[in-house]
């Protein structure tokens, strides 16, 4: 798994330099011929994703948060997995995002009870957002999954390595950001999207009910699904 996170790295720093300021990223993509020796150097600049910190979030929350799939968990909050991960993604994407204003949505929705559970259950999409300096009107949707039915590997790959890479992401930028006394130029929504292993419930209810099916904003969506 660790040598996995470290290839998919070189990925997701192509993924966020599309997230920059629209000067950095200029900048850095108008290079002539004559400065082409000179890329490595430019491109250094941009922001680095740290694999030992996605392994270890990644293995933090499958263990510590066992048992997620939708309208499946315990009643008593010790063992409620589902509701525990994302509770502690959106507490460490906030930490991770702190000084540019992230604001967290619980998007909650109803789902099918499973086994002895009620009729229904609310499920949760998460949303951590930060808003755009110079075009807070765009926005840039980087999402993935949570909840997961596997019972043996706890769903780290389906998706629990999405939600990590997101975190991942999201730190890179951030320590970007402040080293570089800027901030992002459009608004960026991290999100982890629940029930969708019952159908894509999360993402059908985030896009018709939480942003009313009005697309006409996002300017891009990366979808950080490893199955």
């Amino acid at each position: 798994m660790r040598l996995r996170l470290i290839l998919l790295r070189s990925l997701v720093i192509a993924a966020i330099s599309c997230l920059l300021p629209t000067t950095v990223f200029a900048a850095a993509t108008t290079l002539d011929t004559a400065s082409q020796r000179h890329a490595s150097t430019a491109l250094a600049d941009f922001p680095t994703v740290d694999p030992n910190y996605i392994y270890d979030q990644l293995f933090s929350m499958v263990t510590r948060f066992q048992g997620r799939e939708a309208g499946y968990d315990k009643p008593d909050a010790t063992t409620d997995g589902h509701k525990g991960f994302a509770d502690s993604w959106a507490k460490e994407m906030t930490h991770d995002l702190q000084g540019f204003g992230p604001q967290v949505l619980y998007d909650t929705f109803a789902v099918k009870g499973w086994l002895k559970r009620p009729a229904t259950s609310p499920a949760y999409n998460v949303e951590v957002s930060v808003p755009g300096a110079t075009h807070p009107e765009q926005v840039v949707v980087i999402g993935c999954h949570y909840d997961g039915e596997a019972v043996s590997t706890q769903s780290a790959n389906d998706d629990g390595s999405g939600c990590a890479i997101e975190l991942g992401v999201a730190k890179a930028m951030a320590d970007y950001w402040r080293s570089h006394h800027t901030y992002p130029a459009r608004t960026l929504r991290f999100v982890i999207f629940d029930a969708e292993e019952q159908g894509l419930l999360g993402s059908f209810h985030y896009l018709n009910s939480t942003i009313n099916g009005d697309v006409s904003n996002i300017v891009a969506m990366f979808n950080e699904e490893q199955n």
